[in-house]
């Protein structure tokens, strides 16, 4: 048996607000602070980076595209193992594997072979979104779970702001290299932060194999001990990931998550090239200061069960489509109001869309799935993400920003269309379920 089979854990989750509480949710907001510290820290780079090698708009974006593509790679195989082996153990080695490269990253002589480098730290990172929200459910009292997961996405979107502005005022100063260097020591602060917070005792490593430490039968995603092998995992995996897509509105909420993130991450990773280009002609830090409009999705994300709540679920999310679309046709005119303006409904409105399909997900997958379904989600959102990227980087380059406008108004309608078929199979799912119960 390994000492993570072994090892003994609490008898109850942690209340909110007691130590253990406290604890947990300081490490997984430094764990969630930190992955979108490095996710995107070449985002408000990109005209610095492409400057330095030469490169256009298309070949540049693959650095912020790499890192997702890592992500989406790596999220469902790294989760299996990372919830085997114990949470906060995983989370501080791959956050310190991913800081290290992160200073690779900064002296790579070449794009490409900073773009696979990227690649790398996406894998490298990606183990810990799925380990964090795990983390939470094990070790959180459901009652506080919620709150918990709400301070999880909180260190998302303050390491997603500072991601871009930190690179952009260390710029202003120094090369794109220091910057990304400055970005590697906070990934490894943050590591270090994490190390610190782990609760007192073998609790905290624990994670998801809790029920064989008690001597229970492991069943779903739970390890099997020292019988399981890499191919008993991975058909564990496929099969939780099978029952979860059979479920309705799962398929739907991953397509709504993937459409979504393309739409808004092509806004991100293009726009640096507009402000700071001839059209608008800022400087680095000012140009990144854009990203301030992150805050906006701070407060819609803390809102957005009450937004469901008030207008219905299938409503918010055509609200967040349409918001997205009309964020690009906004920011159109060449002036950095209409620019501020077009983001700022954007980000707002597709944090609520993000939210809301993520925590469809969590709410209909099974508990013996649900850190699989969880996974299956961020690797769709992840796979938008790169998409987006690459092929909105690839639009401005040939036609500039309404190249880009045109692809975030497909990947908008592909999000409500997915919303609305999503909903319609729910029904479907629930008539037939209460014929059945009537039969009974």
């Amino acid at each position: 048996m390994t000492s993570a089979d072994t090892a003994p854990v609490p008898s109850a989750p942690y209340p909110q607000g007691s130590p253990g509480y406290r604890r947990v949710v300081g490490a997984v907001f430094l764990a969630g602070f930190a992955v979108f510290l490095v996710m995107y820290d070449t985002q408000g780079l990109l005209p610095q980076i492409g400057a330095g090698f030469g490169a256009g708009e298309a070949a540049t974006g693959w650095s912020v595209a790499a890192t997702t593509l890592g992500m989406a790679l790596g999220m469902i195989p790294l989760s299996t193992v990372g919830l085997r082996r114990g949470l906060f153990h995983r989370m501080l080695v791959f956050l310190v594997l991913s800081g290290v490269i992160g200073l690779a990253c900064a002296l790579m002589p070449s794009l490409w072979s900073l773009v696979a480098a990227r690649l790398l730290q996406g894998i490298a990172v990606s183990l810990v979104p799925a380990s964090a929200l795990a983390l939470i459910g094990e070790r959180i009292a459901p009652e506080a779970i919620t709150a918990a997961t709400g301070i999880y996405l909180a260190g998302n979107t303050v390491g997603g702001l500072c991601s871009r502005l930190i690179p952009g005022a260390v710029a202003e100063f120094a090369s794109w290299r220091w910057a990304m260097g400055v970005m590697a020591v906070l990934c490894l602060a943050c590591g270090l932060g994490v190390a610190l917070l782990r609760p007192r005792g073998a609790a905290a490593g624990a994670g998801s194999t809790s029920a064989g430490a008690r001597g229970r039968p492991e069943t779903g995603e739970q390890a099997a001990g020292e019988q399981a092998t890499g191919e008993r995992a991975v058909a564990r995996t496929l099969r939780a990931a099978r029952e979860s897509l059979s479920i309705p509105g799962v398929l739907a909420a991953c397509v709504i998550g993937a459409a979504l993130m393309a739409a808004f991450n092509s806004a991100y990773t293009v726009v640096g090239f507009r402000l700071q280009g001839p059209e608008l002609g800022l400087g680095p830090a000012a140009a990144n200061a854009v990203f301030l409009l992150y805050l906006l999705g701070t407060l819609t994300s803390a809102r957005a069960g009450g937004i469901v709540g008030r207008i219905g679920l299938v409503p918010a999310l055509l609200l967040s489509a349409v918001a997205v679309a009309a964020g690009y046709w906004i920011a159109l005119p060449s002036q950095l109001l209409w620019v501020v303006v077009g983001l700022g409904l954007m980000t707002a409105l597709f944090f609520l869309g993000h939210s809301s399909a993520s925590a469809t997900v969590a709410r209909l997958a099974p508990a013996s799935s649900r850190s699989t379904a969880s996974a299956l989600y961020l690797t769709a959102y992840y796979v938008g993400a790169t998409a987006g990227s690459a092929l909105g980087s690839v639009g401005y380059e040939h036609s500039g920003w309404l190249a880009a406008a045109g692809l975030g108004t497909l990947y908008a309608a592909i999000a409500a269309l997915a919303a609305l078929l999503g909903a319609r199979a729910m029904r479907r799912r629930r008539a037939e379920d209460a014929r059945g119960e009537r039969r009974d």
